[in-house]
C-alpha cells in the first residue's frame, strides 16, 4: 500500500498537478518575443516592442513607450498563464524588474554640492549604509526642498510615479490595480524589481486565474524596459531603519545611534530604508511621545528643531496590504 500511494504522489509530481501550487512561474525572462510565446500590443498613444538597447536576462528587453493610463501596450500570452494557486496566498508576488532612462545605479556613497548625501554603498556620512536605495539628493526625498547633489546613486527618478497593470484573462475578465514605483530599490545596473501581492489583485480571484493578457500604462508621459517578469514568495518580515542627515551633511542611522545632539534651530532630514522585499511600502514618522500619532508620510521628511529638549523621532515602516506586520525604528534628538 505505501509503495502505491508513493508512486501516486510522483504520478501527481509528474503531471505537475501537486507541484503547480509551489513553483514560481516566469512569464517573461529576456527572449525575444516569438521565443517567451507572447505578442507585443501597442495601446493608445503608447508603444511597447522588443528591444535590445538593455537587457536585465536573456538578449532582449520588452520597451514600454506610456503617455497615460490609457496609453502604453499589453503582453499577450500564446498559452494563458495559471495563477491560480497563487491568488489566495498572501507570500505570493508577481514582480516586474524595470529600468527607467535616466536613472543609474549604485556607484559609490558621492555628497553633492549641497553636501546632501546620495543612495549607494552609503549615504555619504556613515560607513555600511544601505545599497542601492533611492538617495537624498537627486530627487530621493519626497517632498518640497528636497536637496539637489550630482555623484552617484540614483540619478533622477522615475518620471513614472506609478504603473497601472491590467489583468485580462481567459474567461474574459478585466481587472486592474496601481502599482507605486516610488522608494524602488536599484541594484549597479539601473535596474529596479518592484512586486505586486497577487492577493492584493482582489478582482483576480473572481476569474479564472489563467492571464491571457497583460497590460502596462504609465500615470503621464515615459519610458521604462522590463527585463523580467515572474511570480516569486517573499514572505521575509519587514525590517529597515532611519538615516539622519545633520546641518553638516553627516549622515547616522537608528541601526547605531541611538541619540543625536544638535543645536536649536537645526534642521534634519529623516530618511526611511526598507530592507529584504520589493513590495510598495509606506513610511509614517512621528515626531511625538506618541508613536501612533503621524504627523508625516514619505519616504524623506525634513524637521527644524528651534527648542532645547530632549525628543524621540518614531519611524513606521508599514506593508499597505495588511500581509506582514510593520517595522518601527526610533532616534532620540538632543537640542542644546
Amino acid at each position: 500500500m505505501r509503495h502505491q500511494i508513493l508512486a501516486g504522489w510522483a504520478g501527481l509530481l509528474a503531471l505537475g498537478i501537486v507541484s503547480a501550487g509551489w513553483a514560481d512561474v516566469t512569464l517573461y525572462a529576456g527572449q525575444p518575443a516569438a521565443e517567451a510565446g507572447i505578442a507585443l500590443r501597442s495601446w493608445g498613444a503608447g508603444t511597447i516592442e522588443d528591444s535590445t538597447e538593455t537587457t536585465f536576462v536573456g538578449s532582449r528587453s520588452i520597451k514600454v513607450v506610456t503617455r497615460g493610463m490609457l496609453s502604453g501596450g499589453w503582453v499577450i500570452f500564446n498559452r494563458p498563464v495559471d495563477l491560480r494557486a497563487d491568488l489566495n496566498a498572501p507570500d505570493k508576488v508577481l514582480r516586474f524588474t524595470l529600468r527607467f532612462p535616466g536613472v543609474s545605479g549604485a556607484s559609490g556613497g558621492v555628497s553633492g554640492p549641497s553636501g546632501a548625501p546620495r543612495g549607494g554603498p552609503g549615504f555619504g556620512g556613515e560607513g555600511g549604509a544601505p545599497r542601492g536605495g533611492p538617495g537624498l539628493g537627486g530627487g530621493g526625498l519626497q517632498g518640497p526642498g528636497a536637496p539637489t547633489g550630482s555623484g552617484g546613486g540614483q540619478a533622477t527618478p522615475p518620471s513614472l510615479r506609478e504603473l497601472r497593470i491590467v489583468f485580462e484573462t481567459s474567461d474574459g475578465k478585466r481587472t486592474e490595480t496601481i502599482l507605486p514605483l516610488q522608494n524602488l530599490r536599484t541594484n549597479e545596473s539601473g535596474w529596479q524589481s518592484v512586486s505586486l501581492p497577487l492577493s492584493a489583485v482582489a478582482g483576480l480571484r473572481n476569474t479564472n486565474g489563467q492571464i491571457a493578457k497583460l497590460g502596462l500604462f504609465g500615470d503621464t508621459t515615459g519610458v521604462f524596459y522590463i527585463g523580467e517578469i515572474r511570480t516569486l514568495s517573499e514572505a521575509s518580515p519587514l525590517q529597515g531603519y532611519m538615516a539622519v542627515q545633520n546641518a553638516f551633511g553627516s549622515v547616522f542611522t537608528s541601526r547605531s545611534q541611538s541619540r543625536l545632539s544638535i543645536a536649536s534651530g537645526d534642521e534634519l532630514i529623516f530618511f526611511g530604508v526598507v530592507e529584504g522585499v520589493d513590495t510598495p511600502v509606506e513610511y509614517r514618522w512621528s515626531f511625538s511621545d506618541d508613536p501612533s500619532q503621524v504627523d508625516g508620510v514619505a519616504n524623506g521628511v525634513r524637521r527644524r528643531f528651534p527648542k532645547r529638549g530632549n525628543y524621540t523621532v518614531y519611524l513606521t515602516i508599514a506593508d499597505p496590504y495588511g500581509n506582514r506586520p510593520p517595522a518601527t525604528a526610533k532616534i532620540e534628538i538632543q537640542v542644546n
